[in-house]
């Protein structure tokens, strides 16, 4: 399987997934929502950060049949496709709190802190995956993590601002 490795990430997904839609107070379905979507984008983000990791054991995924993504389609694709799940899902989580939440302030913060993930990938990343894995990794998921805690910060806002 494709992500055989990262199954783990799938099976967290889809707890998360379940357990965020059930009901857990009497308002009408919105904050579920809302946690459901940026749950299924954040996890796409997390599946990306994963994949991270599959490029310094190519060989070994080689030699044992395991089918991670650089495996599969290359270094070259395969660090495109990577970095493509990171900043295309945190871009449309921005887009989200913007003008699904009607939360700009929050959408621009989350935008303003891809921007050194970004210079990360590129001055690490995509010039040596294999190599620079860690140094790409050190320099760029705190501010994910910031955006997450951005993103946390604006459904409370939001929540506070209709009565939630």
């Amino acid at each position: 399987m494709l992500f055989q490795k990262n199954a783990h990430f799938l099976l967290l997904f889809l707890h998360f997934l379940f357990f965020s839609s059930l009901p857990t107070h009497p308002q009408p379905n919105q904050k579920n929502r809302e946690i459901t979507i940026l749950t299924m984008l954040y996890s796409i983000a997390g599946l990306g950060i994963a994949i991270v990791n599959d490029f310094k054991s190519i060989e070994g995924d080689r030699a044992m049949g395991l089918r991670s993504l650089p495996v599969e389609f290359g270094v070259d694709v395969a660090k495109w496709i990577t970095v493509g799940t990171i900043d295309v899902t945190q871009v449309a989580v921005a887009a989200y709190l913007a003008f699904g939440l009607e939360e700009p302030v929050y959408g621009a913060v989350l935008l303003a802190l891809i921007l050194p993930q970004v210079y990360a990938q590129f001055a690490f990343f995509l010039k040596d995956p294999i190599k620079n894995d860690v140094a790409y990794q050190a320099r760029a998921q705190p501010f994910l993590v910031f955006g997450l805690l951005a993103t946390g910060l604006a459904i409370g806002h939001h929540n506070a601002a209709i009565g939630l």
